[in-house]
C-alpha cells in the first residue's frame, strides 16, 4: 500500500498496477484502500511507516475484540428461546464462555496467521464479527455501513449488498451502498479515475490465474496444485501460468457458490444470521485468492453453529463428530501435509478450505432445518 501511494504521488500519470506488479509487488487491493494510510496521515501527520506500526498495535488488540464478539455471538445464540437446549444462567458461566472462546482464539491459526503477517485482514475480521453481531441483534443500518468499509479493501465483499437487495434489506443495503460510493468518489479524485478502473482488469487477471502457493485454499488453489501449475511451497512473487481447467473449474465453483449463497431461501424476508453467514462464507471460497488468514472468520461462525448443531443433531454421533472434523481442518496448520505437494496427494494441502466446505455443508443443513419448521 505504501509503494502505490508513493508511486501515484511521484508519477500520477503512471499506471499504478501495471507498474508495482512489473516490480514484484503483488499489490493486489482496490486504491480506495489506500484511504486508510492517506486518511490517518492527513490527521496525525505521521509517516505511512509509522501508521502501518500503529495498525500494527492496532491488529494486536484487534484479535482479543474479536475473541469478544464471538463470545458476545455465541452467549446470544445461546440464550435464544426455542434454537437451543443449552443455557447460560449466571455470570460464572458467562466468564467461563470469554475465558475459553478467549483460548481458542490463540489456538485458532488463521487469526493467528493474519496477526502474525502483520495484515489488514485482522481488522477486516474483527469488523466481520462485529457485523454478525449487529445482525444478530437487528441493527441492521450499522451492518451495511460496516460491509460499506469493508468493501473499500475487499470489494467482493459486495456481493452481500446484493444478496440483501434480493431479498429487501434496505436499512443494510442503503448506508452500505452510501459508504462505498462516497468514499469510491474522493480515491477517484485523488487517485485519478482510470487508476480506479484498472482495477477491474487487475481482477480479470487474478481470476485466470489466481495462486498456487498451498497458503491459497481455494478451488484455485486446488487446482493449480493438482495439475502442479506453479510453485507450491514458496512464495515467489510470481502467478502460475495460465490453464484452462484451472480457469474453467475455479469460474464454474465460484459461480456454483455465489449463486447458492445468493438465490438460498430467496423469498425469505427475514434472513437470520445463519444466512448471513452462509453469503459470508460463500464469497470467500469463491474468491480466486482466498488465504488461509482469509478464513479467520470461520471461528465466529463455527461458535454460532455450535447451539443449532446440538439442537438438531445431538443424538448425532457422526454427524456431531463430522462437524468437529471440519473444525479441526480449519484451526490449524499441518506441516506435514506439503511432503505431498510433488505427489497426487497434494490435495491435502487444501485442508482448510475442505473444512470450510464442512461448515458450510451444515450451514445449509440448519437454514434447511429452519425452513421446514416454518
Amino acid at each position: 500500500m505504501i509503494g502505490a501511494i508513493e508511486l501515484i504521488k511521484k508519477a500520477p500519470d503512471k499506471q499504478v498496477y501495471d507498474a508495482l506488479f512489473g516490480s514484484g509487488i503483488k499489490f493486489q487491493y482496490p486504491l480506495s484502500s489506500l484511504l486508510l494510510f492517506d486518511g490517518a496521515k492527513t490527521i496525525t501527520g505521521a509517516s505511512y511507516v509509522n501508521i502501518a506500526y500503529w495498525l500494527d498495535r492496532i491488529s494486536a488488540v484487534c484479535v482479543f475484540l474479536f475473541s469478544f464478539f464471538s463470545a458476545k455471538i455465541l452467549i446470544c445464540t445461546l440464550k435464544v428461546q426455542g434454537i437451543a437446549r443449552m443455557t447460560v444462567n449466571s455470570k460464572t458461566e458467562v466468564r467461563l464462555i470469554y475465558f475459553l472462546v478467549l483460548v481458542l482464539t490463540f489456538l485458532f491459526y488463521p487469526i493467528l496467521r493474519s496477526y502474525g503477517l502483520g495484515q489488514i485482514q485482522t481488522i477486516i475480521t474483527l469488523l466481520t464479527a462485529i457485523a454478525i453481531y449487529c445482525w444478530q441483534h437487528n441493527k441492521k443500518a450499522f451492518t451495511g455501513i460496516i460491509f460499506g468499509f469493508i468493501c473499500l479493501i475487499k470489494p467482493q465483499l459486495g456481493l452481500l449488498f446484493l444478496w440483501g437487495a434480493i431479498r429487501k434489506q434496505w436499512k443494510m443495503v442503503i448506508p452500505g451502498l452510501s459508504i462505498v460510493a462516497i468514499f469510491s468518489l474522493i480515491s477517484a479524485y485523488l487517485y485519478g479515475f482510470n487508476n480506479n478502473l484498472y482495477y477491474l482488469k487487475v481482477l480479470s487477471f487474478l481470476s485466470q490465474r489466481g495462486e498456487s502457493f498451498f497458503a491459497n485454499q481455494s478451488v484455485n488453489g486446488l487446482l493449480n496444485r493438482v495439475i502442479f501449475n506453479g510453485n507450491n511451497l514458496e512464495w515467489d512473487g510470481k502467478f502460475p501460468d495460465f490453464n484452462p481447467l484451472v480457469y474453467y473449474g475455479t469460474l464454474t465453483t465460484s459461480l456454483i457458490l455465489m449463486i447458492g449463497g445468493l438465490l438460498w431461501r430467496l423469498k425469505n424476508d427475514y434472513p437470520s444470521v445463519i444466512e448471513l453467514s452462509i453469503m459470508i462464507l460463500c464469497t470467500t471460497m469463491a474468491s480466486p485468492i482466498a488465504w488461509e488468514h482469509h478464513y479467520a472468520i470461520v471461528f465466529t461462525i463455527f461458535l454460532l453453529m455450535i447451539p443449532y448443531m446440538h439442537t438438531f443433531y445431538k443424538d448425532k454421533v457422526w454427524t456431531l463428530l463430522l462437524f468437529v472434523i471440519g473444525y479441526v481442518l480449519v484451526s490449524q496448520y499441518y506441516q506435514f501435509v506439503n511432503t505431498f505437494a510433488d505427489t497426487r496427494w497434494n490435495i491435502l494441502q487444501s485442508h482448510l478450505f475442505i473444512g470450510a466446505c464442512i461448515l458450510l455443508f451444515f450451514l445449509f443443513r440448519v437454514s434447511w432445518k429452519f425452513k421446514k419448521q416454518e
